[in-house]
């Protein structure tokens, strides 16, 4: 390897099955930073809609991007970039940032290509295009998984790393799919200018085949950018459906935290995909993508939800969450229901496709409204189980959240989202500093901010008579106090889901000191940083049950009758 691991871990041994493996040489805590991955081996591309809205260096996001959770606070960073005066298609914050892509790629080559993509699109769009109608859009750039293989082949040491890597290209290039990789290969080498050879065919086919392997879809969650990226060392973390260790992205880093205790000398293992989709699901991606089969305790015993969360050994850390009882994490009442009925199996089987065959990002409400309600009816057996873990109706319980938030009907979505934080978020992800986990605390926090001046008499939506009894609840609740507490959890949890630079520690740092700071709230803050040293104690928990728990539960109560309201018409 032409490369050194960072301090935390190291390569493990080689085995038949997997492959190469990476091993922790220390002990790790759960939410542990293991290892910070140097981006000495990275590519990093934002997604086509973000790129011109995004540092093509240090992948910074311009201020003016919208973000679900709100605008950014005063300690946020302050973003805006410019595009290469050359290309006009990579984008940057500073010239540092400018002068560093030039020297790392952009200067090696990738300019002149995105450049020529520009020229040739245009060229071909002014013959037939009526005079003045030849536009500049996002159909002038390369996709974003052909932006980072032009990147590869422009980069040795890059190169060098992906020669060693496993690429699967005789199954890539199966079922009548080897013209397409062709068609592709002798596509990108004539936007680079280069020759089209045998060998330079090969190699292209090659390095399309492994980093497709090998790269990652580089997820933002804050404002919903997906994006890929690769790096060796993070390319030789292995899968599991049940993993020990997850990945955030920082820029151009990765950070590995470890999500249960890890012992020294273990294998570390990450989810390539999103774990809790229904089994078939799993497989099926993992076999697309990945090219096998997975064999980890979830898989080859079809655990639910429910059951993976029974067996974690971290759970006493919930009791620094909205979770109201442990002993339901510890003995969920519905565990190993779906493997012992085939009825509801073939069912969710059924409906999944339905389901989940668009994302609701961006849809127009009404639209959403829509889909919603055909996904919420095909739901109903779920539903009647009690099965609100269970993909697909935890999302759609989420879904419908976030569609009263955006609609205006702020107490509909305050209870939803409660639901779906007691009972599926807690099951799914069953440590509290999970990045979901974090990320639905704070929508609830800025929800409880923004419901306490409204009163009952000026609730509004469809739901007017639902809406006003929810206000009524929360009426005789201290939503400051409950906003401060969840806050409180953001900011504590924050650096082990992600890191001090993610966007929602600055918004919940800001919020938080803007509550700290309102007169007459001394005893509260008292009682409150109280709680965060220490949520065991008995007055702690009393203060915390009482303000807290008590209410968030009230309005968790309202939740399915507002979903079969606004979606069982």
């Amino acid at each position: 390897m032409a490369f050194v691991f960072p301090p935390g871990i190291a390569l493990g041994p080689v085995t038949p099955t997997r492959g190469r493996s990476v091993v922790a040489t220390q002990a790790f805590g759960p939410g542990d930073t293991i290892a910070i991955i140097p981006d000495t081996l990275s590519i990093a591309v934002p997604d086509t809609p973000h790129l011109a809205l995004t540092c093509s260096y240090c992948l910074a996001v311009t201020s003016e991007v919208s973000n679900p959770l709100g605008s950014p606070g005063p300690s946020t960073p302050k973003i805006k970039v410019r595009a290469c005066a050359g290309c006009k298609t990579s984008y940057y914050c500073s010239a540092a940032c400018q002068k560093a892509d030039w020297k790392l790629v952009h200067g090696l080559g990738e300019c002149k290509t995105f450049k020529r993509v520009r020229d040739i699109v245009k060229g071909e769009e002014a013959k037939t295009a009526p005079p003045g109608e030849v536009t500049d859009g996002q159909w002038n750039v390369l996709p974003t998984p052909t932006r980072a293989i032009v990147q590869a082949l422009l980069r040795p040491d890059v190169l060098a790393a992906i020669a060693e890597m496993e690429g699967h290209a005789e199954k890539e290039g199966a079922d009548g799919k080897r013209p397409l990789l062709e068609f592709q290969a002798r596509a990108i080498l004539n936007y680079m200018h280069r020759q089209t050879t045998q060998k330079s065919m090969g190699e292209t086919i090659d390095v399309i085949c492994k980093l497709k392997i090998n790269s990652f879809n580089r997820t933002d969650v804050d404002i919903g950018q997906s994006g890929v990226y690769f790096n060796p060392m993070v390319a030789m973390l292995n899968h599991s459906c049940i993993p020990n260790a997850y990945v955030q992205f920082m820029g151009r880093k990765a950070i590995l935290h470890a999500y249960r205790e890890i012992k020294e000398g273990e294998e570390i293992e990450i989810s390539y995909i999103e774990k809790t989709l229904h089994r078939s699901h799993r497989l099926n991606a993992l076999m697309a993508q990945y090219h096998f089969e997975c064999h980890c305790p979830r898989c080859q015993h079809d655990l639910d939800n429910y059951e993976v969360c029974q067996q974690h050994p971290h759970l006493e850390l919930n009791s620094l969450s909205l979770v109201p009882d442990l002993d339901k994490l510890r003995n969920p009442p519905l565990k190993g229901l779906l493997r012992s009925n085939k009825a509801m199996q073939r069912y969710i089987e059924e409906i999944y496709p339905s389901c989940s065959a668009a994302s609701l990002h961006g849809v127009s409400l009404i639209e959403r409204f829509k889909q919603l309600q055909l996904r919420w009816k095909l739901c109903a057996q779920l539903r009647k189980a009690g099965l609100y873990a269970i993909e697909p109706l935890s999302q759609v319980l989420v879904e419908g959240g976030i569609y009263f938030a955006e609609r205006g009907d702020l107490a509909c979505g305050l209870a939803t989202l409660c639901f779906v934080e007691i009972n599926s978020e807690a099951y799914k992800s069953p440590l509290p500093f999970c990045t979901l986990r974090v990320t639905s605390m704070m929508m609830l926090a800025k929800l409880l901010a923004n419901t306490a001046s409204i009163t009952a008499s000026e609730a509004s939506g469809s739901n007017q008579g639902l809406s006003k009894r929810i206000y009524q609840a929360l009426n005789h609740m201290d939503q400051v106090t409950m906003s401060q507490v969840i806050l409180a959890m953001v900011v504590h949890y924050c650096p082990m889901a992600h890191s001090k630079e993610w966007l929602i520690y600055y918004q919940a740092k800001d919020l938080l000191e803007d509550v700290e700071s309102l007169p007459g709230r001394q005893k509260e803050n008292k009682l409150v940083n109280a709680f965060i040293r220490n949520p065991n104690g008995s007055e702690e928990r009393r203060f915390f049950t009482t303000t807290v728990l008590g209410p968030v539960e009230t309005l968790a109560g309202f939740a399915l009758e507002v979903m079969e309201t606004e979606f069982g018409k």
